[in-house]
């Protein structure tokens, strides 16, 4: 026998399509993390639930420019827009200069950073870059980076893990 019936460790979700599980709202997720604090994951999924909600409250264009973030999930951050026309003059030390600055200007204690961008929470090259200059300006500050994650309208990715959650009809 295959497939998620056959593991005898799948949860009662496995197998379930992306339009169904319990209190999904049409959800699509991976599992939790293994050896990760299941509270501390929980909590984040819930704010990061809520940083979807809020941004696709605040933003209902499909294409637009994204932006970086360094600060706490649903709470209080500092930011950059990234304007579509300077994006062919963005390269990698820029990028590093550009959160080395937001890092700067954030308090100690805020350990996330974060890209919202246009598109699905698919793992794109750009993701990569800014998760690279994400460790470089936090490395050069001194500063551990608890997390760093995609926001998109239609859901979220974690770069370090790969985890993430995809919304058809997200309702807060």
């Amino acid at each position: 026998m295959t497939g998620p019936a056959a593991d005898p460790e799948a949860g009662p979700d496995a197998g379930q399509d992306a339009a169904s599980g319990p209190g999904s709202d049409a959800a699509a997720d991976t599992a939790p993390n293994p050896g990760k604090d299941d509270s501390v994951d929980a909590r984040r999924r819930l704010l990061l639930r809520e940083e979807v909600g809020r941004f696709r409250a605040r933003e209902s264009r499909r294409v637009f420019d994204s932006s970086v973030h360094v600060g706490e999930l649903a709470g209080d951050r500092t930011g950059f827009v990234l304007r579509a026309q300077d994006l062919p003059a963005m390269d990698a030390a820029l990028r590093a200069d550009i959160v080395s600055r937001l890092v700067e200007q954030s308090p100690a204690q805020w350990r996330t950073a974060w890209l919202v961008r246009p598109g699905t929470p698919e793992q794109h090259d750009l993701d990569l870059q800014w998760l690279s200059a994400f460790h470089i300006a936090f490395g050069a500050h001194g500063r551990p980076l608890d997390a760093c994650y995609v926001i998109t309208r239609s859901g979220w990715r974690d770069l370090r893990t790969d985890s993430h959650q995809v919304w058809a009809r997200l309702r807060l």
